[in-house]
């Protein structure tokens, strides 16, 4: 380890990963517009945190550049103990969660550390619910996980529709499209790994929920059932069930709104547009190989070896080009259904169907890594600014989603300079 002994604010853990080295070039820049931000970068290997730090310099313009470098391994609890206590919140990028995500949430609940993470899986994310929520509560310890593209502009997005609607939501179906550019688009092998982990290991979830859904919700007023295949007025084109973790993200933020704020919970129900037919019978049939070849050891192998060819050349050992990066945006309409008046509680079962419909939209740069960095280091950034008011607008301590956690800090404004932007496209008729 070297650099002085006081926290800073920030530790970026797997700084030398393909995610964690644009969440470094983010924070490069976020100090040079915040000169009391401070942070520190962490990973296995000194040669290669400094190889990072160089080129964030180059790329940032910057000649000279002076950050902490701690070295910490997740088989080495010590060295993970140590750097947890050197910062005030801890951005966590080294995946698969399931296998390296827990030490690290034990650590920083243990060290009084704040934690965010860039996890979309949702075994992971619903165990450390269950595991330490109530430990993390009474350290006084925020841990938000699931804070980059998996689940923020859904997460945010489901809250700024809730803001922006004047009655009671029944339901908000969120569509996502990737704009590539005209070096197309590609992901990371990380994030295929995780996937590959998680639906082998998806018969371990049900266990868990039914330790963290103990209480029944409401009924809802009209049932709202996830479709297959179908065309989408809103964005024009075919969409199927999202396979990440954005639904189940959000059904525990409407749970825990209800629980502990007796807030109505909504039903969310998430797809991806594919946009032509012919584009979803490719992907469908990606994913039923996918899907298939993940149960079983022998057929996971060749996924874990070949995710090229599985993918059709989307996910890569290399990752994107930088210019593939700089070429890609994405978009996320919100479609809310509901009604104007609202009901005197929120056992009340509206009687007739919902008609008000409101159209939200969230854009910003190339979801996955881009837009990633920003979501997670303005998470790190907000839980900084929240410590140290008299009354935080995060709720409470403990394991929260980053919609419970954010919806009414200033997030939303400070996400604007990267391009993420939150709009509303259509409100509902007869509303003021």
């Amino acid at each position: 380890m070297t650099g002085p002994t006081e926290r800073k604010a920030v530790v970026i853990f797997g700084a030398t990963g393909f995610t964690g080295e644009w969440v470094v070039r983010a924070a490069i820049k976020k100090q040079q517009q915040e000169s009391n931000f401070t942070f520190a970068i962490a990973g296995r290997s000194i040669p290669k945190l400094k190889d990072v730090l160089n080129r964030a310099k180059k790329i940032n313009g910057l000649e000279e550049f002076d950050v902490e470098i701690i070295q910490a391994d997740v088989k080495d609890e010590e060295s993970i103990r140590k750097m947890c206590q050197r910062g005030t919140v801890l951005i966590n990028c080294v995946g698969p969660y399931r296998f390296y995500g827990e030490q690290i949430v034990k650590a920083c609940i243990e060290a009084n550390t704040h934690y965010v993470d860039i996890s979309g899986e949702p075994h992971f994310l619903e165990s450390m619910q269950v595991k330490y929520d109530e430990l993390a509560k009474s350290r006084g310890v925020y841990i938000v996980s699931a804070c980059g593209f998996d689940s923020i502009p859904s997460e945010l997005g489901i809250a700024f529709v809730k803001k922006e609607f004047p009655g009671d939501l029944n339901s908000v179906e969120t569509y996502l499209t990737i704009l590539p550019g005209p070096e197309g688009a590609a992901c990371h092998y990380t994030t295929w790994e995780s996937a590959v982990h998680g639906v082998a290991g998806a018969h371990e979830l049900g266990p868990v929920r039914k330790q963290l859904y103990k209480t029944r919700l409401p009924r809802a007023d009209h049932k709202v059932d996830q479709k297959n295949l179908h065309f989408s007025e809103e964005v024009g084109g075919y969409s199927i069930p999202f396979p990440g973790a954005d639904r189940s993200v959000a059904r525990r933020t409407e749970y825990y709104e209800f629980l502990e704020q007796k807030k109505r919970p909504v039903q969310v129900v998430s797809y991806f547009n594919v946009g032509s037919l012919v584009n979803a019978a490719k992907v469908m049939f990606v994913g039923a190989v996918f899907m298939l070849f993940a149960k079983f050891e022998a057929t996971r192998k060749l996924l874990l070896n070949y995710p090229g060819f599985f993918s059709a050349g989307v996910f890569t050992h290399e990752g994107p080009t930088d210019k593939q990066i700089a070429g890609t945006r994405f978009e996320m309409k919100l479609v809310g259904h509901g009604y104007l008046e609202k009901t005197h509680s929120v056992d009340e079962v509206h009687s007739d169907l919902p008609t008000q419909t409101i159209v939200a939209q969230v854009t910003g740069p190339e979801p996955g890594y881009a837009a990633t960095s920003a979501f997670v280091l303005e998470s790190a950034f907000t839980i900084l600014q929240e410590v140290e008011q008299p009354r935080p607008k995060i709720p409470r301590h403990g394991v929260l989603t980053p919609g419970y956690a954010f919806q009414n800090t200033n997030i939303y404004q400070r996400l604007a300079p990267y391009g993420i932007k939150f709009e509303v496209l259509a409100r509902p008729a007869n509303s003021d």
